[in-house]
Formats: C-alpha cells, sequence, structure tokens
C-alpha cells in the first residue's frame, strides 16, 4: 500500500454527502468533462468539482464567468468554489491536454446555512464493512459499506464523507473527511459515528476483474485493490492501515 498526502478537502472525489450530490449535480461525469457536487446553490454554499481523468501532475485551469463574485480554491485537478452573488456562473476547466466543455451554476437569493464540521480527533480508526448490494430491479450487484469511527463524538454527530467511481480507468474512491453536526451544540453523551451506502447509483455492477481501491483519509491516499469473480469479493488491503477492512472476502 502507497501512502501519499493530499489537501482533502479539495479532490473530494465524491464532492459533498452522497445523495445530495445524485440528486443535484454530476457525480459521473465522463472523462474529460467536470465532476461536480451541485448545480444549483445557495449563496456562499461550497461546491466541489474536478476534472474526471486528467492526468493529476499537471494543473487545472478554471474559468469562471462572470467574475467578481466567485471564491475559487484549487489543488492539481480539483477545486472548491463559492459565490457571494445570486445568479448564473458558467464553469469551464482545461489543462495542457484537454478543454472540457461549459456547466452553468446557478445560485439563488438564499444565503446557505453551514454544518459544523470537527476534524477526527487524535488516534482514529475507520472500521470498514463491506457487503454486497444486490438490485431490486436486475440481477445486479453492487459494493456496499458501513464504515464506523473507534472514537466517540457529539450524539448528533454524523460522518462527513463521499464515494466516486471512476470509469476510465475504472476504480472505487472513497474519503472520509472528518465529523460534522447541523446545530453549533454538541449533544447529550457521545458514540461512535457510522455510516451505510453503496455504489449502485453509479450503475457499476460487480464485473470480474481487479480494480484499484483508492481510500482517503486523515490526508493520506490509501491503496488497495478489489478482485471480483463469479464467486467472491475479495479485498487486498493492508490492515495494519487507519483503515480496517472487515471481511476482506464476500461470497456472491
Amino acid at each position: 500500500m502507497n501512502n501519499l498526502k493530499i489537501i482533502p478537502a479539495l479532490l473530494c472525489f465524491v464532492l459533498c454527502v452522497t445523495t445530495a450530490c445524485q440528486k443535484n449535480g454530476i457525480p459521473n461525469a465522463p472523462t474529460g468533462q467536470i465532476a461536480i457536487s451541485k448545480l444549483k446553490l445557495k449563496i456562499n454554499e461550497p461546491d466541489s468539482m474536478f476534472l474526471v481523468g486528467a492526468d493529476t501532475t499537471k494543473a487545472v485551469t478554471w474559468t469562471i464567468s462572470p467574475t467578481g463574485s466567485d471564491e475559487l480554491q484549487t489543488h492539481t485537478i480539483g477545486a472548491v468554489i463559492k459565490f457571494s452573488k445570486a445568479g448564473q456562473y458558467t464553469v469551464k476547466a482545461s489543462n495542457s491536454d484537454e478543454t472540457s466543455n461549459t456547466l452553468t451554476v446557478t445560485v439563488i437569493d438564499s444565503v446557505y446555512a453551514p454544518v459544523y464540521n470537527a476534524n477526527f480527533t487524535a488516534g482514529e480508526q475507520i472500521n470498514f464493512t463491506p457487503r454486497i448490494i444486490k438490485s431490486t430491479k436486475s440481477d445486479s450487484s453492487y459494493i456496499g459499506f458501513t464504515a464506523t469511527t473507534k472514537n466517540s463524538y457529539c450524539t448528533n454527530s454524523h460522518l462527513d464523507f463521499g464515494i466516486y467511481f471512476n470509469t476510465t480507468p475504472q476504480a472505487y474512491f472513497i474519503q472520509f473527511n472528518g465529523i460534522f453536526f447541523i446545530i453549533p451544540e454538541c449533544g447529550v453523551g457521545s458514540h461512535t459515528v457510522a455510516t451505510t451506502t453503496d455504489f449502485s447509483s453509479y450503475l457499476t455492477p460487480l464485473t470480474p476483474g481487479t480494480y484499484p481501491l483508492h481510500i482517503f483519509f486523515k490526508g493520506v491516499n490509501y491503496n488497495g485493490t478489489i478482485e471480483i469473480t463469479s464467486t467472491q469479493v475479495i479485498f487486498h488491503w493492508d490492515n495494519a492501515s487507519d483503515i480496517i477492512i472487515s471481511p476482506t472476502t464476500l461470497t456472491r
């Protein structure tokens, strides 16, 4: 497993809490185009995006029009943007190899009320329990998981995370950013924080092959693979890391 330090908030391949992204954004854009968390925003609401399939050694230039009302933070192929005025804005991304199509982002005349975020506490680990999800509409199956913190947090806390499936080349991306809660006060007591999700929205059924698995956690990119056969799903993973996958073999 290779560890590559990154800036997690900007290479947030899921681009937000996953369900919201799928309703109001383009999380599964093709190579050479912009994947974006939301196309409709409130004033000062952060929006995450990246140029799909771009060479991570080449910086991406983001073109926003009209200018003057945007605040942009960039890192290699990713960016986080927010707008201080309502209106419609176009966004385009390019590097020395390619230029995306133009997207239109609409900012409504309502001010964003942020959630309250907190970093993971010292010594945090994520216990990652994979499972196989069977579609209710077809014979397809997908990878899902439950992620649970080792440490305890406020009773009203949620796990700030996201997922993304890249189609070219095919790879699974998961990012754990920290803890968030909607109100500024901690709830009474504390407990571990868990979340459950799956990759079915990306329409990526389990097809035999070996696929890279990238999990971003506390500024580090942990890498492994998922081997899919006709009878099993096998996670090749170093459980000496801060991400503990168990079980590592699932029966289809």
